[in-house]
């Protein structure tokens, strides 16, 4: 006599069945979608630093240059002021201004 297997399926064989198919896929959700949001996370994080790194170096660049504009600035207003009061580079005398620089 062979063996013979029964074909019958009762109402709770198939509930058993699919409440361990839905504890096994929330254990597997739980475990790989936490991780993969962590993951998407720290990527999102990292792209925001990125762009923050660079927004910072632009924004340096920009400080940078406008010190250099204040320093011409500077130096452009005292030589107006050295030329508006008659000490520059005046070689010789002429009419009232005494130069800073004399033969």
């Amino acid at each position: 006599m062979g063996l013979a297997f029964e074909w019958t399926v009762k109402l709770g064989d198939i509930l058993t069945m699919g409440g361990a198919l839905m504890v096994a896929a929330a254990f597997l959700y739980n475990r790989g979608g936490k991780e993969a949001g962590d993951q998407m996370s720290l990527s999102a994080l990292a792209e925001e630093f990125k762009e923050m790194k660079s927004e910072l170096k632009t924004f340096s660049e920009t400080l940078q240059k406008i010190a250099v504009q204040e320093t011409k600035i500077e130096l452009l207003m005292k030589w107006y002021d050295e030329l508006r009061h008659g000490t520059g580079f005046i070689q010789e005398r002429r009419a009232n201004i005494d130069g800073e620089y004399k033969r």
